[in-house]
């Protein structure tokens, strides 16, 4: 051995182990890069922790002791940090995806059959079909074909461990930011986030986001989650079924909201008056025989409509008798009094017969204090209203005080309205540009 392979025997002893360490810290160095730096309070993101100890991080789509959990993840990102993991998965995912597809395809035909006489609706079936039927032969043919950015993991209450959720606030944040292809959002603060995002001029707080079209659908839709869909894409293609009211007391209104009957001028009356008003008002309407000789004296009785938990079913019996699938409420919830006006809007969707199901609810507030002085204006000026409040006057009944906080009580009613009706389209819009988005949450 010569003196060269000699020196370089004597050093190995030394630097085998060394030289090992440098391997494993290197092949290890890709995987700590996709784990977070920060601690979890501080992502933006969910964090999931399994019974084998693997960590996911992604956005939770739904988590209950029945069905488990259901999380939203960056497909690049699992691929990178788990690559066993996602390659077992990409295989599953796959498969199910095409049998979910199939699937579909015979759901999809069923509605067409059933609602073949509305134009527009087949026409957006049959795009669907044909969209949905590609996609299965692509897929039929190469499973990594047509891979969305971002996929969805399962997992049984049985094999978690810890589960993290963040607020909505901040699932709104890492939307954005994956909507503007922000760097490394599943791993980073919220505080680099927020930097990165000021630096582009995004306010993350008032953008949409919507990620369904970046999401592999491999999840196939129960049966309830399917009749929900179906009665939000029929509510807007096809003519909504809208009702307004107070408590258990539901009017049919048009899409305008304008064209409740002149029987029905009690929840037009109650929407514009805060609880302590309007039950001085009833007690002094319930009995005038102005409004006896007009028909209108019954329906002012004194007396509070009950906030029962069947206060839909009214509506729920029209819109199953006329063959409807989903329709829409919305509520001027009574408060205990004060300057505050609160809406509750819902969406019911048909199940099977006598059984419907809430969709979405959304709440919302306004006060006195965010009414300005031209809606008051325009309410005031309302011929509806206008002719209500005239019969007021002209009966003696109340002050201008009580009859301005009533106006201002009908419009912050109104704001809130507004406030919820955008909500929920924001929700419809999210839901119906694909039969197959990720399945709807319903109670």
């Amino acid at each position: 051995m010569n003196s060269f392979s000699h020196s370089l025997a004597a050093r190995s002893k030394f630097w085998t182990p060394f030289i090992v360490l440098i391997v494993l810290v290197y092949s290890t160095s890709s995987l700590q890069a996709q784990l977070p730096s920060s601690s979890k309070k501080s992502l933006v993101v969910d964090e999931v922790i399994t019974t084998d100890g693997k960590r996911f991080y992604g956005i939770i789509l739904s988590n209950s002791d029945r069905d488990g959990l259901t999380i939203m993840i960056r497909r690049d990102w699992l691929e990178k940090t788990h690559p066993d993991f996602y390659q077992t998965h990409l295989a599953k995912e796959s498969e199910k995806e095409i049998q979910a597809m199939t699937n579909h395809l015979f759901r999809l035909e069923a509605w067409w059959k059933s609602r073949k006489e509305n134009s527009e609706l087949v026409t957006f079936v049959d795009r669907e079909m044909e969209r949905v039927e590609k996609q299965r032969e692509s897929k039929q043919k190469n499973q990594n074909l047509e891979l969305q950015p971002f996929t969805l993991l399962n997992f049984p209450v049985t094999e978690l461990r810890k589960v993290y959720q963040q607020s909505r606030d901040r699932h709104q944040m890492a939307g954005i930011a994956w909507k503007h292809d922000i760097d490394r959002v599943t791993t980073r603060s919220i505080k680099a986030i927020q930097r990165d995002l000021d630096s582009k001029n995004i306010d993350w707080k008032k953008e949409n986001f919507d990620l369904s079209d970046k999401l592999t659908i491999s999840q196939e839709q129960s049966e309830e989650q399917w009749r929900a869909r179906i009665a939000l894409i029929e509510y807007q293609l096809c003519q909504p079924l809208d009702f307004q009211g107070t408590g258990s007391m539901l009017v049919r209104s048009g899409p305008d909201q304008a064209n409740l009957m002149p029987g029905d001028l009690n929840t037009m009356m109650k929407q514009l008056m805060n609880s302590n008003m309007q039950s001085d008002l009833n007690s002094l309407l319930a009995g005038n025989p102005l409004l006896k000789e007009l028909g209108l004296g019954n329906n002012f009785k004194n007396n509070n409509s009950k906030q029962e938990s069947d206060w839909w079913q009214s509506a729920a019996k029209i819109a199953e008798s006329e063959k409807i699938n989903g329709f829409l409420t919305a509520r001027v919830v009574n408060a205990t009094g004060g300057n505050e006006a609160r809406v509750e809007l819902c969406f019911f969707a048909y199940i099977k017969p006598g059984q419907w199901k809430e969709v979405i609810k959304i709440e919302s507030r306004a006060s006195h204090k965010d009414v300005d002085a031209a809606e008051v204006d325009r309410i005031n000026d309302d011929p509806q209203i206008k002719g209500i409040l005239d019969i007021t006057r002209g009966l003696g009944i109340g002050s201008s005080d009580m009859i301005d906080k009533a106006v201002r009580h009908g419009a912050a009613t109104k704001l809130a309205l507004d406030e919820s009706r955008d909500k929920f389209y924001q929700f419809l819009e999210r839901h119906i540009k694909r039969s197959d988005s990720p399945p709807l949450q319903i109670k």
